[in-house]
């Protein structure tokens, strides 16, 4: 069985912390990736993580042996006029995370298109660079930036991640959903490019049709994903496989509580195939 399966807390936004915890348990997952618990996202006003209650949440989190794997910002760096309330945030998740021994936050790039491509590149490699500043003087928590918006193709990265050389607290999400928007199966050229990066992987599939996109169950859209995880498997990728439904955002796909097992299932199952 895979040891090494998350889901993010966007796929049961109607579960409370604790039943999250124990249900992540129960079905066979070792981390809970934290987008959100119930209406809100932001990770500090979570009662969860609120100063008073952050004892009884690790004390919880041992009884299940269950882990937090990362928390997941609204972080931009695209916006000049937002990018001082991003780092504000990113600097108040990175503070929570160092109490909390989680490993990472998330951020965005995320958008090219109001402006020059190039500058804001350049002005997301230097917020970025300055959170993992922060990170590394606390010495373990990783600034991750997610594949994700404009920020998904080969000629966004070749240009950042140069910019980035001499952080190593920076790292990728690789998200495959929006690989497959930007190259389909073709993936190969950009995967290699991002690979030494990727610390965290959001797995989901999809199907796109008339240029319109809808989530579907594993194996039943068009991403091959028995694929991708035998190719990073097999690559020595060590992080987590991140189930991100995105029950929060899309309310009539089916509940957590049918999908979550469905997807220990169905990556059990590529795991046996991958070991024989």
């Amino acid at each position: 069985m895979m040891k090494n399966l998350a889901f993010s807390t966007l796929g049961c936004p109607a579960w409370d912390f604790e039943t999250i915890v124990k249900n992540a348990a129960e079905m066979g997952f070792s981390a809970i990736e934290v987008r959100g618990i119930g209406q809100e996202l932001r990770a500090e006003k979570l009662p969860c993580f609120l100063p008073e209650n952050r004892r009884q949440t690790r004390e919880l989190l041992k009884r299940y042996g269950v882990r937090i794997c990362g928390l997941n910002t609204s972080c931009c760096f695209h916006d000049a006029g937002a990018l001082e309330a991003s780092l504000a945030e990113g600097r108040t998740a990175l503070a929570l995370c160092r109490d909390m021994k989680i490993g990472a936050i998330r951020v965005f790039g995320d958008s090219l298109a109001a402006g020059d491509r190039d500058e804001i590149i350049r002005q997301a490699a230097e917020g970025l660079s300055s959170l993992c500043s922060e990170a590394e003087a606390a010495g373990f928590v990783q600034v991750l930036l997610e594949v994700h918006g404009d920020f998904n193709t080969i000629e966004v990265y070749s240009k950042l991640l140069p910019q980035m050389a001499g952080h190593p607290s920076f790292g990728l999400i690789w998200d495959i959903e929006h690989s497959f928007r930007a190259y389909g199966r073709d993936y190969r050229e950009f995967y290699h490019l991002i690979r030494p990066y990727i610390r965290h992987v959001h797995v989901k599939d999809c199907r796109i049709e008339n240029g319109e996109l809808k989530i579907e169950k594993l194996g039943d859209g068009q991403i091959n994903v028995p694929e991708i995880i035998a190719e990073l498997a097999g690559d020595g990728y060590p992080g987590f496989y991140s189930f991100e439904w995105e029950k929060r955002w899309h309310p009539d796909i089916p509940d957590p509580e049918e999908a979550f097992p469905a997807y220990v299932s169905f990556m059990n199952q590529i795991w046996k195939e991958i070991c024989r």
